[in-house]
C-alpha cells in the first residue's frame, strides 16, 4: 500500500511539475522562412495564390506522390488533410491546414519589394495555438527542425520554378 501510495503521490508531483514549467513556454508560437527570388512579383503571387500551382512547389504536395482532389479554386484535400486559402491580398495569402483529427494550422505567405532592388522576398510563416497540456507544451520545441525544414525546402522550390 505505501509503495503504491509513493508511486502517486511521485507522478502526481511530477505531473504538477511538468505543467508549472510548461507554463514558460508560451501558447502561441510562429515559424518564418524567408527567400529572395529574382523574378516579376505576379508570377511569384500567382503560384502561392493558385492552389492548382502549389504541386510544383508545396513541400506536401510534390513529396508525396499522391495526387490531390481540388475542391473547388480554394481548397484541396491529400491523405486527408485538407488545405484551404482564406484571404488574398496584394501583398499576402493566408491558408489553413485542417488534418483528420480536426486540428488546423494557420499559414501565410508575404511578398515584399524592397525599394531599387531587383528581388522579391518572399516570407512564409505557420502560426501554431497551443493549449496549455504539457506534453503540448514541450512538443512545440521540436515544430521548428519539423516544420522549418518544409518549409525551407518550400521556399528553395518556389524560388526554382519561378527563377
Amino acid at each position: 500500500m505505501k509503495l503504491i501510495k509513493l508511486a502517486f503521490v511521485s507522478l502526481l508531483a511530477f505531473f504538477l511539475l511538468a505543467t508549472v514549467i510548461s507554463l514558460f513556454i508560451p501558447g502561441h508560437l510562429r515559424i518564418s522562412k524567408a527567400v529572395n527570388i529574382a523574378a516579376p512579383k505576379d508570377s511569384v503571387y500567382q503560384r502561392i495564390a493558385v492552389l492548382k500551382e502549389w504541386p510544383s512547389w508545396y513541400p506536401i504536395l510534390s513529396e508525396s506522390g499522391e495526387t490531390p482532389s481540388f475542391i473547388g479554386s480554394d481548397s484541396l484535400q491529400i491523405k486527408g488533410t485538407g488545405i484551404r486559402i482564406t484571404e488574398r491580398t496584394p501583398d499576402q495569402i493566408l491558408s489553413t491546414m485542417r488534418s483528420e483529427s480536426g486540428r488546423s494550422l494557420e499559414s501565410g505567405w508575404k511578398l515584399m519589394h524592397i525599394g531599387q532592388q531587383d528581388s522579391l522576398t518572399v516570407q512564409w510563416y505557420m502560426d501554431f495555438k497551443l493549449g496549455w497540456y504539457p506534453w503540448e507544451k514541450f512538443s512545440s520545441l521540436f515544430y521548428e527542425s519539423l516544420y522549418g525544414v518544409q518549409m525551407e525546402k518550400g521556399l528553395a522550390r518556389l524560388k526554382e520554378v519561378s527563377e
